[in-house]
């Protein structure tokens, strides 16, 4: 009876494995491997060793000032970056460190995944292939650079489409779903196939649907456009320039493949804070003009062109950045799966970095709840 059983399993196995790779889901065993064995439910913020990256070595690095007295949070607020498993909180002010912390084995030399956060750095190397020549505007089509998309309903979508989040393709956005195509991009190992793969399903520039293949795709534009991937290309536009303290990491989907555009790009929370400065300063660093500011001057604001899927207007997302507002004041901001944030408040000279591992729902306003917290643990500090 015993051996029946057992027999029965090894069969019923072999079936499982069997099914998962004829139907394409073999990356699934990979996921298994690298999250639930390791004692987590889904990707994590530490787990760059896991995968092939392209690597990126800091040049001329320039340490943060940090002359003022840490400014101490309170107990309570301790309590709260503690019950959303923070990693890094950093609050940078008129070119200062007003505040820094870290959690459990971090510090500010350990990097740490921007997940989507990274998704926002992707546009501004959008905007700087624009003003380079390399790409006409932003309404140019996807068919001109990615020959999977010449035909039909594909050939309508633009840059512009990818940029705002509404190409209406069939991308299935998951971060929780195993056989979403979230997750199979950030375990599975053809990236160009599966989001080159998609079919449309709505007609392209009326909706924002936040779609992750959205984001990769405009990778894949800038390497057809430059003949650099995105890592190679931002290496070269950005964060060459930025003084970066910290090497950096950005996950391929294989040995010598292509960068996980839309997640995956891995610094610390000092480094972040240099994207965030560059924003802040309207895309000049030292007096060089790195993003071009008219790029900026859309791609931080709205949206105006698309709405929400309820048919109210989009008043939270422009060009790959998200946006908010408090007490009259303006918010520039990218984010992450776990609650990765790089937040800019242009009229507080203001620069907040949070990494970890847990992130609130979204509350009515789209903004994860967490999101604002992290605001008024900073205001405890410098109001």
């Amino acid at each position: 009876m015993k051996k029946k059983i057992v027999i029965g399993s090894i069969i019923f196995i072999i079936s499982v494995v069997a099914i998962h790779l004829i139907l394409g889901y073999g990356y699934i065993f990979k996921a298994i491997s690298y999250a639930y064995l390791r004692g987590q439910k889904g990707p994590g913020i530490n787990e760059h060793h896991l995968f092939y990256n392209y690597k990126f070595k800091t040049e001329k690095p320039v340490v943060w000032k940090n002359n003022l007295p840490d400014k101490l949070i309170s107990d309570q607020d301790i309590s709260f970056l503690n019950s959303t498993q923070t990693a890094a909180f950093l609050v940078i002010q008129s070119d200062e460190i007003v505040h820094e912390s870290y959690f459990e084995e971090f510090d500010k030399n350990v990097p740490t995944n921007s997940f989507s956060a990274v998704k926002s750095m992707v546009s501004l190397c959008v905007g700087i292939a624009i003003e380079e020549g390399f790409i006409d505007s932003v309404d140019q089509k996807v068919c001109e650079f990615i020959p999977e998309f010449k035909n039909g309903e594909l050939a309508e979508i633009s840059i512009l489409h990818l940029l705002t989040m509404s190409s209406g393709l069939s991308w299935s956005e998951s971060g929780k779903n195993p056989y979403s195509n979230n997750a199979e991009a950030y375990y599975g190992s053809n990236l160009r196939n599966l989001v080159t793969s998609q079919t449309p399903l709505s007609k392209p520039g009326k909706i924002f649907d936040y779609k992750s293949g959205d984001t990769q795709l405009l990778c894949y534009i800038i390497e057809e456009s430059t003949g650099l991937s995105i890592g190679e290309f931002f290496n070269a536009k950005i964060w060459s320039k930025i003084n970066a303290e910290n090497n950096a990491l950005w996950n391929l989907d294989s040995e010598g493949g292509d960068e996980k555009g839309f997640c995956c790009f891995y610094a610390t929370a000092r480094d972040f804070a240099k994207i965030g400065k560059l924003v802040l300063n309207n895309g000049n660093w030292d007096g060089i003009q790195i993003v071009p500011k008219k790029y900026l001057k859309s791609c931080l604001y709205p949206a105006n062109e698309v709405t929400e899927k309820d048919g109210s207007k989009n008043n939270r997302y422009g060009w790959q950045w998200w946006y908010a507002e408090k007490e009259g004041k303006q918010i520039h901001y990218a984010r992450g799966l776990l609650g990765q944030y790089i937040i800019i408040i242009p009229e507080d000279d203001l620069i907040i970095v949070r990494t970890g591992w847990k992130r609130k729902k979204l509350g009515k306003d789209g903004h994860p709840i967490d999101f604002w917290d992290y605001i008024n643990i900073t205001n405890h500090l410098i109001f």
